[in-house]
């Protein structure tokens, strides 16, 4: 990484990425709920690329899942939904595990659909990554990554990037 400017940058082969540390691009993304959700999937792009996972995006996006992980080849497969929040309510951050329908309102996801829901708390940068059968019936799902929280229902899932299954070492051959 270094500094150009005030800015920090990193070149990967074939990504770059730039932050802004004195600016709360959250703050700003936040009026338009599309930009954001975009900014959590390029972050979850990058994170999930710079941990070793292998990363496909479908093409469009008339599909439930954003992307297609896995953590070494010949390994399973997950069908990654990504939520961003940077929205406070009750001291925790909130995303509801739905999509919209035409004509039938909002819709919970189903195993049918997705294997995980990849939540990201965009002011400090947390993932809580939560398999769809844990997630249940549940309409609204609360994070609090910067207090102690009495019922920590979801604490268990941040940062839980081996629920994508566990990735091969460097340097270290696969037994066969």
């Amino acid at each position: 990484m270094r500094k150009e400017g005030g800015d920090y940058s990193m070149i990967l082969p074939w990504l770059m990425a730039m932050a802004d540390p004195g600016e709360e691009w959250w703050k700003r993304s936040r009026r338009n709920p599309k930009r954001a959700g975009e900014v959590s999937q390029v972050a979850f792009l990058l994170k999930a690329s710079t941990l070793g996972f292998g990363v496909a995006l479908p093409w469009g996006d008339s599909e439930r899942w954003d992307f297609v992980v896995w953590a070494r080849e010949g390994g399973p497969m997950f069908r990654v939904q990504v939520k961003g929040t940077g929205r406070l309510h009750r001291r925790g951050y909130e995303v509801q595990p739905v999509h919209a329908t035409r004509g039938q309102g909002k819709k919970r996801y189903t195993k049918k659909e997705i294997d995980v829901i990849a939540a990201h708390v965009q002011p400090v940068d947390v993932w809580y990554l939560l398999p769809i059968a844990a997630v249940g019936r549940a309409k609204s799902l609360r994070f609090y990554p910067d207090i102690k929280s009495r019922r920590p229902m979801w604490e268990e899932y941040r940062e839980a990037w081996d629920v994508l299954g566990e990735r091969e070492e460097k340097g270290r051959r696969r037994k066969k």
